[in-house]
């Protein structure tokens, strides 16, 4: 499993955090019903909500010119979302590698760079081919989009349609093949992909809604959908305003319908969550194949444990290893095989997916388009893409405008951020502060963020006053479109959005369901503007551990540590490191009294050798950095030679 989360992760790298639906001459007319479906007929308190999701989460079947899906070889649809892996015909794949493999080993043997590439690249076109877009932005192959025109308590009872397919990867005790995906039902696959059941539970089911898409396509046919859909909501639940919350690239589709659709008298309040409203430079730069691959300082020092910290945070110790072995490869070896084999998948494989894509281009930044669209889509067979992105790209330069207008004129909006990571250390831009995918400035539409490492200096102005500073002096509040009115939360990963359900999806959701809440500094709900990432998982298991096993009243120890634990699970004022005091009291407890899995690390191994042995890794990884830079080991070991 974790080779698979590897995977994904590395490939999300390289589709550069895509989302988007397909043409309108494409889509079908949708059909819902123009009835009240709701438990109060429009008089509560709670306006629905209207869930826009960001990458791979809408489940998309890839399909020929006569509407069937494309099936893979063990007889699963290709889908884009659910999980990456099965974008793919991955048996295919694997055959296609073990029939090559001869020729990649004379390859090899004959230093034929060239020839293994060639090889390789077949096989990886050949993996991406029905994704492919034709320079006129339109697919090659069709799409059917898994849609939900009700709510999520209609949801619960519709079976979700992937259910019903299996790849072999499991049997039942009889020898059956097990379905694949664990979505019995639609509801299934939307909460395992926004879970929003705090609100539920708070609103009803029957006000919540998903308004999904394709991952690759059109923002701007997709913006425009989202009308009829919140006429929609309007109708089933009775109410006259609804509120909507945009996620990652829903970011793009917030900037297009804020732009050319809303009607400020239908909405209650709108969510940016870590949205992308200028998109991302990580995107931009792999479209534009400008990685640091070449950089000796960056391949030596940065690359694997950052990836790793994407991927696998708790192996650092061996990310930090491998800093220090990979140095044993010569840099002209290492940094040029894997620069142009990464050009060559760039520009002779996701060019056709990415440069061709409109979604792909309402994602980069504003200040990167008009040299990257005049270099690669400026010809005729473009034409038409090309004014699609140019009408975009004018939507994206007034979004920051757009929104402190709006909000002046009364649509309540707030943005919730997360910063002080690196983007993946493979692109030119990695240092900006973001949350590991879309850079802060963009998510936070508008504000200023210190160099990596160095914060702001005693000679630096505020643009509104000190207060508009967090207390690391990492971020300027006061150049944003809404100083008063985002939430910035140090050191949250886009990719860990989904996990913190008791952090940032419950500030999410007190934002919808608290009115008290004003703003983010004074009237905020104990939220504090200026948070931080704390990773639950663990506190939240060993809870979950005493729940089912009912360990209430069976040591005082543990009931203690347990109840510290509840309290720090609702307290709106976050810390990492309060967080590892409180989890290491609570499994040393538990430990003790013999309720941990028979196969738990210990608390010793846990808590004090492991991040020894992290510690020692990085220390030698940093000393290895200051002495060879971003150089291999050759350079010195060749003169004594």
């Amino acid at each position: 499993m974790k080779f698979k989360r590897i995977l994904c992760v590395l490939l999300t790298v390289l589709l550069a955090l895509c989302c988007l639906p397909v043409s309108a001459d494409e889509a079908p007319a949708h059909e819902w019903e123009h009835e009240l479906k709701t438990h109060c007929g429009g008089d509560c308190e709670y306006s629905p909500v209207i869930i826009v999701p960001g990458i791979m989460q809408s489940q998309t079947y890839v399909q020929d010119s006569d509407g069937n899906d494309l099936m893979t070889s063990d007889g699963f649809p290709i889908v884009e979302g659910m999980d990456m892996s099965f974008m793919f015909d991955t048996v295919k794949v694997k055959q296609e590698i073990k029939d090559a493999v001869p020729s990649i080993l004379k390859s090899i043997a004959l230093r034929d760079r060239d020839g293994l590439f060639d090889i390789l690249i077949d096989i990886f076109d050949k993996s991406f081919k029905d994704h492919y877009f034709n320079p006129d932005g339109t697919r090659v192959n069709g799409v059917a989009v898994d849609e939900y025109w009700y709510s999520l308590e209609e949801c619960k009872n519709v079976p979700d349609r992937s259910y019903g397919y299996a790849k072999g990867y499991g049997t039942d005790d009889d020898g059956n093949t097990l379905p694949t995906t664990k979505y019995k039902n639609q509801y299934d696959f939307i909460e395992r992909q926004v879970n929003i059941s705090a609100f539920c539970e708070k609103a009803g089911y029957d006000h919540a809604y998903y308004y999904s898409y394709a991952s690759f396509g059109n923002i701007l046919e997709t913006a425009e959908g989202l009308n009829e859909y919140i006429e929609m909501v309007k109708t089933q639940t009775g109410h006259d305003k609804v509120s909507l919350v945009f996620i990652s690239l829903g970011g793009t589709i917030a900037n297009t319908w804020l732009a050319d659709y809303i009607n400020p008298d239908e909405i209650d309040r709108i969510v940016l969550a870590a949205a992308a409203t200028d998109g991302s430079y990580l995107l931009s730069d792999l479209m534009d194949d400008r990685s640091t691959l070449g950089d000796g300082q960056v391949l030596y020092n940065d690359l694997i444990p950052n990836i790793v910290n994407l991927a696998a945070e708790e192996y650092m110790s061996l990310a930090y290893l491998g800093n220090t072995l990979a140095r044993a490869i010569p840099q002209e070896v290492f940094s040029d095989f894997l620069e142009e084999a990464l050009a060559r998948a760039i520009n002779e494989v996701l060019a056709k997916l990415m440069r061709n894509c409109q979604s792909m281009w309402a994602l980069v930044p504003s200040a990167e388009y008009p040299a990257m669209a005049q270099k690669y889509i400026s010809d005729a067979e473009h034409a038409k893409l090309r004014e699609q992105t140019d009408r975009y790209y004018n939507i994206q330069l007034g979004a920051k405008e757009r929104i402190r207008s709006l909000n002046e004129q009364g649509v309540d909006i707030f943005c919730v951020t997360g910063y002080n990571l690196e983007l993946p250390a493979a692109v030119e831009h990695f240092r900006l502060s973001s949350d590991e995918i879309i850079q802060a400035a963009s998510t936070s539409v508008g504000a200023t963020f210190a160099e990596k490492g160095k914060p702001f200096d005693s000679s630096y102005t505020p643009a509104i006053d000190e207060s508009y500073i967090d207390p690391d002096r990492l971020v300027d509040v006061g150049t944003c479109a809404l100083p008063d009115k985002t939430f910035f939360v140090k050191n949250q990963s886009h990719l860990k959005l989904q996990s913190a359900v008791n952090d940032v999806i419950g500030l999410c959701v007190a934002l919808l369901t608290d009115k008290s809440i004003k703003d983010a500094r004074n009237e905020n709900g104990g939220y504090a503007q200026f948070n931080e990432y704390r990773n639950l998982a663990q506190v939240e298991s060993l809870i979950r551990r005493y729940d089912e096993n009912e360990f209430a009243g069976k040591d005082a120890a543990v009931d203690a540590a347990y109840a510290e634990a509840k309290a720090l699970l609702a307290k709106r004022t976050w810390s990492q490191s309060e967080t590892d005091e409180v989890e290491q009291k609570l499994y040393t407890a538990m430990e003790k009294a013999k309720m941990l899995d028979k196969n738990a690390d210990s608390s010793f191994v846990k808590y004090k050798l492991l991040p020894i042995l992290e510690n020692i890794m990085k220390w030698i990884s940093d000393l290895f950095g200051r002495v060879f830079g971003g150089n291999d080991y050759w350079l010195f070991f060749i003169p004594l030679i």
